[in-house]
């Protein structure tokens, strides 16, 4: 006679906030790591360990979760806090730890603004511009000199995101040396070296 299965332990109750941020906690870490088109509801709620109608529950859609993502992570990115120009590069370099974004599956979380998300909420879009947005603004108010005209301040702060933007990206795309870099002053020496290129260039 074969044994019988083990009882199924009960289920433990779920207060809603706990249930909506497992569902964010692994909606995070799937957008990041694999975008928003190979991220679907059920592999999420799995993750979370929930039913996948919680997802339409608390959040509406696939879209509306990925909107909350989106907005979670621009809060991460712009922490109000300013930068000084001599930290700027520090900063990049602490972001780019292998150990910095767990959270995120270990990928920096502004490579859920920089990806295409497949969304079509016009609200998502929307969500992803205006978290940018808020990152270039930070920069440009961290260090930009007032006797700057304003278009050349803005063009220098959007120069330095796209820097950083692009060192972000291709260091996931491409995980080689030096860019994924165990020889920190060398990352640090050669971005320092085009952060003042960037700031401290003359007024054309």
């Amino acid at each position: 006679m074969s044994p019988s299965p083990p009882p199924v332990p009960p289920r433990r109750p779920r207060d809603a906030e706990a249930t909506r941020a497992a569902l964010l906690r692994a909606a995070r870490r799937r957008f990041t790591v694999l975008g928003y088109e190979r991220t679907t509801t059920r592999d999420i709620a799995a993750d979370a360990g929930v039913n996948v109608s919680l997802i339409s529950r608390y959040f509406g859609s696939k879209d509306g979760l990925f909107a909350a993502v989106v907005e979670e992570s621009s809060d991460v990115l712009d922490d109000g806090s300013d930068l000084a120009p001599d930290a700027i590069v520090e900063s990049m370099i602490a972001s780019l730890a292998p150990d910095a974004w767990a959270e995120f599956g270990h990928e920096h979380p502004l490579l859920l603004l920089l990806r295409g998300s497949g969304a079509g909420e016009e609200r998502v879009s929307g969500l992803r511009q205006e978290a940018l947005t808020a990152a270039i603004d930070r920069l440009q108010r961290s260090w930009a000199d007032p006797s700057l005209d304003p278009a050349t301040a803005q063009l220098r702060a959007e120069l330095l995101f796209a820097l950083f933007s692009g060192v972000t990206l291709l260091r996931s795309l491409v995980p080689g040396e030096p860019l994924i870099t165990r020889d920190v002053d060398l990352l640090r020496t050669e971005l320092e070296r085009l952060v003042r290129a960037i700031v401290g260039s003359a007024d054309g």
